[in-house]
């Protein structure tokens, strides 16, 4: 820390060569730089006296394991004790929740479980299902690769029922879950859940196959660092914004996506190919760190703590790089421009069995009106009831940006 400085309270961190040459260097740290994160709770690693916290390594089979933090409240009380997991998005791990493992252990009886998806941070980092081409099936395989992982972790861990909470595409995830397994859930809360919006990339009908594309229905569709999430006006709003909503995608009543992205064939080739950014920060060596400061930095500037904000930056980088397994789902998962290859449109409003709360910002990327129509139609077959609200002063990353109202919204949802 001490080669990172500032000149004043409201400038942002000086990031020299020789700090990203030691962060590279000390890549392999990702336990460390956990801890360092964690550490930053009143209660880890040593108890409050109101909450207790500890790290699993939970076994699931395969030879490969599910990371967990655990954080039980154990004030006196006769609450039932309710298990919350959190399931984090794309490229992130559990430390993302940091701000939230406070505010969401507040209520006595609560038992929360914050995942590292199966191949991401410190879960085990295997190789995904071989896929010979995009296609329904290999969308499937991949689907499950995360989860049965959840379910064999739920085993393991001898839980029956759960509330889950999911972000982005660890929302559409906890979806999937939901609808396999809605006996093993009470309540599902979707924080900005990627994969809703229907589009000519639907390999779950083929009603699309009439859709029409000119040049004219074509646009530039969100950079793959929105997954990832900076919060700020110039990476959650769309690359051309000719539409009042945030949102990149504005799909119809129906919550069919016409304007579909324009992308040049290498970038296609690219994603269809397997391609991850993780793959290019990895590649950068010493500079990596460099060019994740560039996001982290951004994405966690408004903390006025300079040593919190150069743990967050350690370990989001040290998350990037560590071995490829899990981000490499992405391209089977969505087509070019986020849009689901089956999209949640076309599954759960039949078939959802449990309650869920639909959360996103206000200044969100994610289709904030796909997440209304969903809402809309769940509720129209009336088996469940959905909810859905959107949160002031809020982009992607709902539950970083305001920690608060993020965590009234759940406290109210499940009648706490």
């Amino acid at each position: 820390m001490s080669a990172t400085t500032v000149n004043t309270t409201t400038e942002k961190p000086k990031y020299a060569l020789k700090d990203s040459f030691r962060h590279w260097w000390n890549k392999s740290n990702l336990k460390e730089a956990e801890h360092n994160v964690l550490s930053l709770l009143p209660f880890y690693p040593e108890s409050d006296g109101k909450r207790v916290s500890q790290i699993f390594d939970v076994d699931i089979g395969s030879n490969n394991k599910i990371h967990e933090f655990n954080i039980k409240n154990i004030t006196p009380t006769d609450n039932k004790e309710q298990h919350v997991v959190l399931i984090h998005g794309y490229g992130a791990a559990l430390g993302f929740f940091y701000k939230n493992f406070d505010g969401l252990t507040q209520r006595p009886g609560v038992n929360l479980h914050a995942l590292d998806l199966l191949g991401y941070g410190l879960s085990s980092r295997p190789k995904l299902p071989h896929f010979k081409k995009v296609s329904k099936e290999d969308t499937l395989k991949v689907e499950d690769f995360f989860i049965e992982s959840v379910e064999e972790w739920r085993k393991a861990r001898n839980i029956d029922k759960f509330l889950l909470v999911g972000h982005s595409l660890g929302g559409y995830l906890s979806s999937l879950y939901a609808l396999k397994y809605p006996e093993h859930v009470d309540q599902l809360v979707l924080v900005s859940p990627v994969g809703v919006e229907r589009s000519i990339y639907d390999l779950s009908s083929s009603a699309n196959s009439n859709s029409t594309r000119s040049n004219e229905e074509l646009v530039e569709g969100p950079d793959i660092e929105q997954e990832v999430g900076a919060h700020h006006h110039d990476t959650d709003s769309p690359v051309h914004q000719t539409k009042k909503s945030s949102s990149v995608h504005v799909p119809d009543a129906n919550g069919y996506v016409a304007r579909i992205p324009n992308y040049p064939k290498y970038l296609v080739y690219f994603w269809e190919n397997n391609f991850s950014p993780f793959s290019f920060i990895r590649l950068l060596g010493p500079i990596g760190p460099t060019m994740t400061s560039r996001w982290s930095f951004r994405r966690f500037g408004h903390l006025e703590n300079y040593s919190e904000i150069m743990k967050l930056h350690v370990y989001s980088y040290n998350t990037f790089v560590a071995k490829g397994s899990g981000e490499y789902a992405l391209t089977r998962i969505l087509a070019p421009g986020a849009l689901a290859r089956l999209p949640l449109l076309s599954r759960l409003p039949q078939g959802l069995k449990v309650n869920s709360l639909w959360l996103y910002g206000d200044v969100d990327w994610m289709s904030k009106e796909a997440g209304s129509t969903i809402v809309g139609q769940i509720n129209s077959h009336g088996k469940v009831k959905a909810e859905y609200q959107v949160l002031k002063n809020a982009g992607h990353h709902v539950y970083l940006d305001n920690p608060e109202d993020f965590k009234d919204s759940i406290f109210k949802f499940f009648g706490w």
